[in-house]
């Protein structure tokens, strides 16, 4: 009897979480989606189409784990596209140009630490300069799209095929870009939800004058973040050139509002406090299944962006209503949430 009751609870634990859940919504979304574009194209749902919309959302995914640790500081960071740019660019000069057997390996680290240096300077910037993470993110995105562009000169760089391997290539038969997005969703989950910088990060999204008070490392989180940001950044590159097969011009241009679309769809509030790294995921989904289905009921698509767009718009509008609410509610109603 007891073990009954423990199970019974466990359970109506798991289910409340679930229906509480921010990125429930979202889920939702995916599903009605789901069958729309079924119903308007047969191709919709053939394995090889949702696996290549699982493997689409994997640049998305990835990148909006990082910019969900920011998003939650009531930060920001549009330099994310150009970081990816200039750390594969740097990873080139270094790696794929030596003549030494295997170095190519070592644009896989290389652009990662690479990713994680240009967010750490973003971060270092935006706490020495005291200013508005918009403006200091949007000065690096000039300064490193602009530095990536002098190095190549606006030419194409082709990687050799040992480069490619998290975009094209695949592990027991499992697409590397899909098992990249899943390691580092889980992994930044896990961190965000039961570690101490974790906490760290909801407290301050919450207050950051009561985090100050309370005596936690402010200025080191809030510049860690933008480092995880950097870094998500970096390793999203590799899986979009792996894909793409070559670092161009206008790699990552415009990448930045996507994913920051796909963090605010998942259910992150935008003034920091509370969000969800599933939800994150969740956002780049649906926003990779409305291009998808788009493209095959043969929309227009000069459409995708109206579309992409309205539902930005859609979710800050119930982002705000939802603020609103638990600012009617009072300060008990603020509780900080990482689902």
């Amino acid at each position: 009897m007891a073990a009954n009751r423990q199970t019974r609870y466990s359970l109506s634990s798991v289910w409340l979480s679930v229906r509480n859940a921010r990125w429930l919504p979202v889920l939702l979304g995916i599903l009605l989606l789901g069958v729309v574009f079924s119903q308007l194209s047969p191709a919709f749902l053939k394995f090889r189409n949702l696996q290549n919309i699982a493997a689409q959302s994997s640049v998305t995914g990835i990148m909006a784990a990082g910019m969900t640790f920011v998003i939650m500081t009531a930060g920001i960071d549009i330099s994310v596209g150009a970081t990816i740019y200039l750390s594969l660019v740097l990873g080139n000069e270094i790696a794929l140009k030596s003549t030494t057997p295997f170095v190519v390996y070592l644009i896989y680290p290389l652009s990662i630490v690479l990713g994680s240096f240009l967010g750490l300077i973003n971060g270092l910037l935006k706490d020495s300069l005291r200013i508005n993470p918009l403006v200091t993110t949007l000065a690096t995105y000039i300064i490193y799209r602009g530095i990536a562009t002098h190095i190549t000169k606006a030419k194409d760089i082709h990687p050799p095929e040992s480069a490619r391997f998290l975009g094209i290539g695949s592990v027991a038969g499992v697409p590397a870009p899909i098992l990249t997005v899943l390691v580092v969703v889980i992994v930044s989950a896990l961190v965000l939800r039961y570690t101490r910088f974790g906490r760290y990060v909801l407290a301050i999204g919450a207050s950051e004058s009561a985090a100050y008070q309370s005596g936690l490392p402010v200025r080191q989180v809030l510049i860690a973040v933008y480092v995880i940001a950097g870094a998500c950044a970096g390793l999203a590159g590799l899986v979009l050139l792996g894909r793409v097969g070559a670092v161009q011009n206008d790699m990552g241009i415009g990448i930045e509002f996507t994913v920051i679309t796909a963090v605010v769809l998942g259910g992150t509030q935008l003034s920091g406090g509370r969000g969800s790294i599933v939800g994150s995921l969740l956002g780049a989904i649906l926003l990779v299944m409305i291009n998808n289905g788009l493209n095959l009921i043969h929309v227009s698509p000069y459409i995708y962006d109206i579309v992409r767009g309205s539902v930005l718009v859609g979710a800050v509008f119930i982002d705000r209503l939802s603020t609103a609410q638990r600012s009617v509610a009072g300060p008990s109603s603020r509780v900080v949430r990482a689902v």
